[in-house]
């Protein structure tokens, strides 16, 4: 990081920038103003081309060191604070809060490339305190469920969120650090983690902790404390990431709302952080033992009547469905699969549709067993058949994660609950691992398989796939956890129940197959996330299936499984050879996660109303707002230039000439660099030399455009047209139409009677530097025609790739990163468009008339009126 910005961000970059910018107010001259214009948009040009290195370097494709990133990300800071000066200089002070933005994405940034742990986050977050760069102290899961209660709205339960911070401090407060740390060089992992889990569990809160936890469970429950369970569940670094870490750290439920009571329960949820199976996993993930810090997620029981899981993607070949899986009572009997639960496929369509059903046995549930937790108990048998969930009730879930699915733009793991009186409540979000592959496996098969017809076949066409591909070992039968200990390199592992407790050994196994379970459990993700072939819920695998034996799975993508009698070698021998089943080191997803501050977009429309500073996230997010802006200040410095006849004389260095041109209008060029050749008052067509300006007057030039047989107005539609009054944005001067260009730019007002067009555009050969800017008002028929003249010119500005906003008879347009010659074709068709659609006013008469004229439009030919 150079010194200057280093400086600025010590200092405050308020006060630094609020001191440069006072000093220098806005300039409204049409020249300073382009002059800084472009210089954002060559800071921020600057600033994309580092993102696009990062992006590449960071996909897997290369390898590199810590210092690569860090020296690259040390000029995109530079880059874009740069970029930053320049936006204020155009845009003035109004715009500082961007540079706190800037501040706390670098803040996340430099915590990822150092690795350093939270040194002032509060101990504690309310969930709806909790914002984008709180992420990472409060863990994946604590942050996506609180946006779905802060940025959709959606029930969640109360909750707040433990921070890494408060992990960290508690370490150091019971001197646990350098035994943490040992882990990573322990000759003796299993001593040392029942060691370090026990000092945690014996450990004391310190009282900064404890007075933290007091105040979060007061404000949480308020008078009503009794009233409230809770329940502690882990929220580590990493988990509901990249990955989910499913089932790998305790949970505690029905715990009471006092600090003591969530205390000594947030002390057992980190000390599973040093479990065996959860030092399996984080070993499989490339992480060094004792790095990784734990929070946790303290949140309000919601009393369940059914409880459940949604995967918002059915399969790869099936990405148009849903899976709801559903039981009586709390949520394990689903994700832990100790239930044949309820099954329902929906169609993710408006209004979705169920495309099937089915009704699990459901035998046994799980349900509150007051201050012990939790306890699984058989169904009443009244239960056992009848269907949890109404299709009122499957809809209404499918909507919800219809609507989570679309705001975290990947497929979702959702965890649900309904309460006595029908309440839905989302308890968990996190990205759904599933295949895309046609049909993957650990061996990286990506072809079709074929059946072998020449081994007897043992099972075929029961349970579900949760993981697809090819893989052969001998039948191990897992009875108990203690089996787990036992189970050999390289078999098949065959178990009555799913468990997430056996990523111990998945990484060691070559296939699971189950009697019982679901595709949304715990265990589930992760044999995904190993690619361990995997097929749950046969109903007899455990009989049809004998310890010792060898077999082969093959796991199709289309849902079915089939189990030979031996080894397949003939399909074993179609899966190419993979290197490894971990794709992603720990070192490399260190240095990929300083992405998630750098490249996501959130930001996508700047037409819709959270097109705005608070809504920045990333320096991608940065860039475009500051180039959006950028725009709008060069429209709004046009206008206020502009208005009346003393705007145009604003200085010897500025031409203002006239074109001459075969039509019949009066129109006056500014030009602030470049636009015109010659220094007289007039200025012929093949004097434009501005690539913008010539193309729409190319198209306003046009044959037909200018007919002046249209039809006539009614008293009714002339009447309308005078109560309208000028568009307050209008650039005019004496009657006169305007364009203020350069040799890359033009802004252009014209007005033709009760028409207002106005149009902002930026020309160039870099596609990421163009725009267009449209926005049209106004017309002298009734307000019925006026609206149907916006449907029709909005239908036309789609066909040709805008982003429009229409309200009553304005209607606003915008388009960007093209190309500069599909620019100017756009700009001819536009210029064609506006003379076309001053014609039609009296012949708007209905939305089939718009379309219509809409479609004669694209299809090159004069408007038909009649």
């Amino acid at each position: 990081m150079g010194q200057a910005s280093w400086n600025r961000i010590r200092n405050g970059w308020g006060n630094w920038l609020g001191h440069v910018f006072h000093r220098t107010p806005v300039s409204h001259d049409p020249v300073e103003l382009f002059a800084r214009f472009q210089a954002v948009l060559t800071t921020n040009n600057r600033s994309l081309e580092i993102i696009t290195d990062l992006g590449e370097k960071l996909s897997g494709a290369y390898l590199f060191d810590v210092n690569y990133t860090k020296t690259a990300y040390t000029e995109l800071f530079e880059a874009i604070s740069e970029s930053l000066e320049n936006f204020i200089r155009l845009t003035g002070d109004a715009n500082l809060v961007l540079a706190e933005t800037l501040d706390r994405i670098n803040r996340q940034v430099q915590r990822v490339l150092s690795e350093a742990g939270p040194e002032s986050e509060p101990l504690i977050f309310l969930y709806p305190d909790i914002t984008w760069d709180t992420a990472e102290v409060v863990g994946g899961k604590n942050y996506h469920l609180a946006l779905l209660g802060n940025e959709l709205h959606l029930k969640i339960p109360k909750a707040f969120a433990v921070t890494t911070r408060a992990f960290e401090l508690f370490l150091a407060h019971n001197q646990l650090n350098e035994q943490r740390q040992a882990l990573a060089v322990s000759q003796d992992t299993d001593k040392d983690l029942a060691e370090l889990r026990r000092a945690v569990l014996n450990g004391s809160i310190p009282e900064e902790f404890t007075d933290a936890l007091e105040q979060a469970v007061c404000k949480l429950t308020g008078r009503n404390r009794s009233g409230y369970q809770l329940a502690v569940r882990s929220s580590a670094e990493e988990e509901d990431g990249e990955f989910s870490f499913a089932g790998q750290f305790d949970s505690e439920l029905n715990v009471p709302a006092t600090a003591k009571a969530v205390g000594a329960a947030w002390r057992r949820v980190a000390a599973s952080l040093f479990t065996e199976r959860a030092a399996a996993y984080q070993q499989q993930l490339g992480y060094d033992l004792g790095r990784l810090r734990m929070a946790t997620a303290c949140v309000a029981m919601i009393p369940a009547k059914v409880s459940g899981v949604i995967y918002t993607m059915a399969g790869p070949q099936n990405e148009d469905s849903l899976i709801i899986n559903a039981s009586w009572g709390l949520g394990p009997a689903v994700v832990d699969g100790i239930t044949d639960a309820d099954f329902y496929l929906v169609r993710k369509c408006d209004p979705p549709v169920i495309s099937e059903s089915r009704t699990g046995r459901k035998e046994v549930m799980v349900v509150e067993d007051g201050s012990a937790g939790i306890k699984t108990t058989p169904t009443p048998m009244e239960q056992r058949q009848q269907p949890c969930l109404s299709e009122n009730q499957v809809l209404a879930l499918t909507r919800q994660a219809m609507l989570i699915e679309k705001f975290f733009r990947v497929p979702q793991d959702i965890e649900w609950a309904i309460d006595d009186r029908g309440e839905i409540f989302i308890l968990q979000s996190r990205t759904l691992k599933i295949d895309q592959e046609a049909n993957p496996s650990p061996t990286g098969s990506t072809g079709p398989i074929t059946e072998n017809p020449d081994l007897p076949v043992l099972m075929k066409n029961q349970g579900i796939v949760v993981r697809q591909g090819v893989a052969a070992g001998r039948v191990f039968m897992i009875r108990n956890q203690e089996d787990l200990e036992q189970v050999p390199r390289g078999s098949v592992l065959v178990a009555p129940h799913d468990s997430p407790q056996y990523v111990r050994v998945i990484p060691f196994i070559n296939a699971i197959i189950t009697d019982t379970g679901v595709a949304t459990s715990h265990m589930a993700s992760i044999c995904r996330e190993f690619e361990v072939p995997t097929v749950v819920n046969t109903g007899n695998a455990t009989e049809l299936l004998a310890a010792g034996d060898d077999v082969t799975l093959q796991a199709d993508s289309d849902g079915k499984a089939t189990v030979y009698a031996g080894i397949a070698h003939d399909l074993l021998l179609e899966a190419q050879q993979m290197s490894g089943r971990m794709n992603q080191l720990y070192e490399y997803r260190r240095q990929k996660y300083l992405m998630r501050y750098i490249a996501p977009l959130h930001l996508v429309n700047p037409l819709e109303d959270n097109f705005s500073p608070e809504k920045c996230r990333s320096i991608h997010d940065l860039i475009r707002f500051m180039h959006e802006m950028s725009v709008q200040a060069l429209v709004a410095g046009a206008v206020k230039q502009a208005k009346g006849i003393t705007g145009l004389l604003f200085g010897r260095k500025k031409t203002i000439q006239e074109l001459e041109l075969p039509l019949p209008i009066h129109m006056l060029v500014i030009d602030i660099g470049g636009a015109l050749a010659g220094t007289g008052r007039k200025a012929r067509l093949e004097q434009i030399h501005s690539r913008p300006l010539r193309a729409i007057l190319q198209g306003m030039l046009q044959p037909g455009v200018w007919n002046d047989e249209t039809m006539p107005l009614t008293g009714k539609d002339f009447l309308a047209g005078m109560t309208r009054t000028a568009d307050p944005g209008q650039l005019s001067a004496g009657g006169a139409n305007l364009a203020v260009a350069s040799a890359e730019y033009v802004n252009l007002s014209l007005r033709f009677g009760y028409h207002f067009n106005m149009l902002d555009c930026y020309c160039t050969d870099q596609p990421r530097n163009n725009h267009i800017f449209f926005r049209f008002v106004g017309g002298a028929a009734a307000i019925t025609n006026r609206s149907l003249r916006i449907t029709f010119i909005e239908r036309v500005l789609e066909s040709y790739g805008f982003l429009t906003k229409a309200q009553g008879d304005l209607l606003v347009a915008r388009t960007s990163n093209l190309p500069g010659t599909e620019v100017e074709s756009i700009l001819v068709n536009i210029g064609r468009l506006i003379g076309f659609a001053r014609q039609i006013d009296a012949a708007m008469v209905s939305v089939e008339v718009a379309e219509r004229l809409a479609a004669d439009f694209l299809a090159g030919q004069l408007p038909n009126l009649r």
